[in-house]
């Protein structure tokens, strides 16, 4: 009642109500005391509450004014105890959009180098150790995403070779037996060019696509049939970008599965 503010954080210390305190301090704009209070009431290990620290980088992250400063000691407080994950941190500054790379360029770096270090170590990928981080530092599977990256190249390298092979070179069909049935092959026999063949006879009637195949077939046509309606739904796009904490990984997201490109292709009949 009377805002006597050193009453009220005497009582929450002693109650052990380490937030309400610390909320206290961040109505007043203490900075200082805020961090002090981190210091003093955020270890878990001797009965404090690590959550302090989650909720002053929070407040500072909101604040209208330039408080970098201050986040780059809590950084370098968070950094030496391993208090907080990494994804965790860049999550609560990336909602305040003043602050430069800089202020978590070296920070970034130093989590990264520490995260390969641990996995060279342990002698595994980077995902396999994501809860195993005796600091509690959630590891980022930088690697196996780079990993799968390079996968996804050869991939496109050789379906890219596949098509031109089939657009310009003759196919021979050797197959002797039928490919579903296992029976040998009689005339009149069907052949696919995803290199199955069948007989006329175990083939159903109308049956254009290669039955082994047929899965894959389909949800590649359903996936591209989604795509161009979510292509022509400009609208559902500006309010998912707009509703987006990260816009640019949306229109990344919505490049890569191609539903940014506006050219069609016409084939004549």
């Amino acid at each position: 009642m009377r805002g006597f503010r050193a009453g009220l954080l005497f009582l929450y210390e002693n109650l052990r109500l380490y937030r309400e305190a610390a909320a206290v301090l961040m109505d007043a704009g203490d900075h200082a005391g805020l961090i002090q209070a981190c210091e003093r009431f955020g270890d878990a290990l001797t009965g404090g509450d690590p959550q302090l620290w989650h909720d002053a980088l929070d407040y500072f992250a909101s604040q209208p004014t330039d408080c970098s400063a201050r986040v780059q000691e809590l950084l370098e407080r968070i950094e030496a105890g391993g208090i907080l994950p990494p994804l965790v941190v860049l999550q609560i500054l990336s909602r305040n959009s003043t602050f430069q790379l800089s202020l978590v360029k070296d920070y970034v770096t130093r989590q990264l180098a520490a995260d390969n270090r641990q996995d060279n170590s342990q002698g595994g990928r980077v995902g396999a150790g994501f809860a195993c981080s005796s600091r509690g530092v959630a590891c980022w599977s930088l690697r196996a995403d780079q990993e799968e990256a390079e996968r996804l190249k050869v991939e496109m390298e050789r379906t890219r070779h596949q098509v031109l092979r089939l657009q310009s070179e003759p196919v021979v069909f050797q197959s002797s037996r039928d490919s579903q049935t296992n029976a040998p092959l009689e005339l009149p026999s069907v052949h696919f060019l995803c290199g199955h063949s069948y007989n006329l006879r175990t083939l159903g009637d109308g049956d254009v696509v290669c039955p082994l195949c047929a899965g894959e077939h389909r949800k590649a046509q359903e996936l591209r049939r989604s795509n161009r309606a979510s292509a022509a739904d400009k609208d559902s796009f500006f309010k998912q970008l707009r509703a987006a904490p990260d816009g640019f990984g949306l229109v990344a997201e919505y490049f890569g599965k191609g539903l940014l490109n506006n050219t069609s292709v016409t084939t004549a009949s």
